[in-house]
């Protein structure tokens, strides 16, 4: 599956996406939202593994090859991203996949936006943080964080702010799948899992029980084989 490269704007920046360019146009694509500093081309290699289906992977705003404005990354702009990347891409009834912190933006665009088909939520409850200071400063500690990051870093963590999302889950009325790890690394725990099942009209809780935040690992061919029958389903669907 080859990629290539696409650009969308949002307000004041350009946000850069990846599009497969062989696809099976009868199949539903996967538009795939990263988590936290996570971006692009990071996904790939894992996202290849769902050929021939149609396939969008997208760097929000200070990830990867978008532009990092000076300011702007509240919840609200992150949103925005996603909402650009649909826009540009014309992508159309396309299941909406996200992991980590890329679940809360991609919940609050689902519950306004009727044209997906299908959602997968990855290991993060239905709420966006006030993300502390202390966050921040670890990851501008380590190594591999460039320094023209530190900007995007500290703007994620200052403009953030407690959203509860739980509330909007009932707007959203496409299947929805949710997989979580079973291990204490997971970020989704069973209360949260719980909250989903009580508020989503069509929802499917999968857990995977050796593996913490990173749901493909120690099995990378069990967490694809749950997505793509997951995606089989909607394929059904016309």
């Amino acid at each position: 599956m080859d990629f290539s490269n696409k650009w969308a704007n949002s307000e004041e920046a350009k946000i850069h996406y990846l599009q497969s360019t062989n696809y099976n146009k009868l199949l539903t694509p996967l538009v795939y939202v990263p988590g936290a500093l996570n971006y692009a081309e990071q996904s790939t290699d894992l996202l290849r593994e769902l050929e021939p289906r149609g396939i969008i992977s997208m760097s929000l705003r200070g990830r990867g090859n978008s532009e990092s404005p000076a300011s702007g990354y509240s919840f609200e702009h992150h949103v925005k991203d996603i909402h650009s990347v649909i826009l540009q891409s014309k992508v159309r009834e396309y299941c909406l996949m996200s992991y980590s912190m890329g679940v809360p933006y991609s919940i609050k665009f689902a519950s306004s936006h009727s044209d997906i088909k299908g959602l997968i939520i990855c290991d993060y409850p239905a709420k966006y943080p006030a993300i502390p200071k202390a966050w921040s400063e670890r990851i501008l500690s380590r190594s591999y964080i460039k320094k023209e990051m530190k900007h995007v870093v500290e703007g994620i963590q200052k403009e953030s702010k407690p959203i509860d999302l739980y509330g909007e889950l009932s707007t959203i009325n496409v299947p929805v799948l949710i997989i979580k790890g079973g291990t204490e690394g997971s970020l989704l725990k069973d209360s949260e899992a719980e909250r989903y099942r009580e508020n989503l009209q069509n929802v499917e809780v999968v857990e995977l029980m050796d593996s913490g935040h990173e749901l493909w690992e120690p099995n990378k061919d069990d967490f694809l084989q749950i997505i793509k029958g997951f995606l089989r389903k909607l394929d059904s669907f016309h």
